[in-house]
């Protein structure tokens, strides 16, 4: 039997979710993230529902995405000076990406990623950098490739040890040394300048790459990602010093994982929140609060979230 779907007038969410095919507590926790703009709840789920465009890196220090659009025949994006869109295509087969040139990442990656190089930190950037949390690698061979022009170093930990595997991979011949460990418990000695948390999370900001990821996923998956994401964080706090910065970002709008998070540090933490907005400029309508909320009906990224504390003293 079809289920009936839910009065508009009388249950506004629960009609759009059943109509873009989302659990109910999906669209209720990307309804709550959108905060006064809630009125674009439809268009935020049906983007989930629309095929992605490709997105290329060039990589820095390799080529130039005016280089890289004139190659593939694809469109410099409107946000990273590295992004180059592709309608469609199989990237894996474009030559800069067989030479390691360019590689295939979100525009809104790249534009967490480059926020750690250009966040304001206080006194000299002495060129210690930590990428806590870098398996698969891509944010850490874009930070790499700055760090290689900045005369910079990149440490990279990763848990896993096949992800770790990759993060070596991507980040061939570049300022990077990668740490199989928990980014809780890295073992590393304290004093960064800079420090990317780029958190596990629910992954509610690429639902459109994987449909099917909606389903699988509950709310009862929270509280341990919660609980993880905080530790990571205040571990990353720990390692940086005072005056340095710290990057915290999820695949993920929920405000649990994201505010969330970041409200909860700035309280028990040594750290103040910056305004993140001017590290993404141009891009606009990033949310209401310090940090920045990406979305795929706005800005053609991932629901991508990030926030810049920086540690006082």
């Amino acid at each position: 039997m079809a289920e009936v779907a839910p009065d508009p007038a009388v249950d506004p969410i629960g009609y759009v979710a059943l109509k873009h095919a989302h659990p109910r507590w999906i669209a209720e926790a990307f309804a709550l993230a959108l905060g006064p703009e809630a009125g674009e709840l439809q268009q935020a789920l049906a983007a989930d529902d629309a095929r992605p465009t490709v997105h290329l890196v060039a990589r820095p220090g390799e080529i130039t995405a005016e280089e890289l659009a004139l190659i593939t025949g694809g469109e410099e994006g409107p946000w990273s000076p590295y992004a180059v869109r592709l309608e469609s295509g199989a990237p894996g087969e474009l030559e800069p990406v067989r030479q390691g040139l360019a590689a295939v990442q979100d525009e809104g990656s790249q534009l967490i990623a480059r926020a750690l190089t250009l966040a304001p930190i206080e006194g000299e950037d002495t060129g210690r950098w930590l990428d806590l949390c870098s398996g698969p690698g891509g944010k850490t061979a874009f930070i790499g490739g700055i760090a290689a022009m900045e005369d910079a170093h990149v440490d990279a930990v990763e848990l896993s040890a096949k992800r770790a595997g990759l993060v070596e991979k991507a980040t061939s011949g570049m300022p990077v040394t990668v740490t199989v460990a928990d980014g809780r418990e890295s073992g590393l000695e304290p004093g960064f300048d800079r420090v990317l948390v780029d958190a596990p999370c629910s992954g509610l900001g690429s639902l459109r790459r994987r449909p099917e990821a909606r389903w699988r996923k509950t709310p009862a998956d929270l509280p341990a990602l919660t609980q993880l994401q905080l530790e990571l964080l205040t571990e990353a706090v720990r390692l940086t010093r005072p005056g340095g910065v710290v990057i915290y970002s999820t695949c993920s709008p929920n405000l649990r994982e994201t505010r969330g998070i970041v409200d909860k540090a700035v309280a028990k933490l040594d750290v103040t929140e910056l305004d993140a907005h001017g590290l993404v400029e141009p891009m606009d309508r990033v949310g209401q609060f310090k940090s920045v909320q990406m979305w795929p009906h706005r800005h053609g990224t991932d629901a991508m979230f990030f926030a810049v504390l920086r540690k006082n003293g």
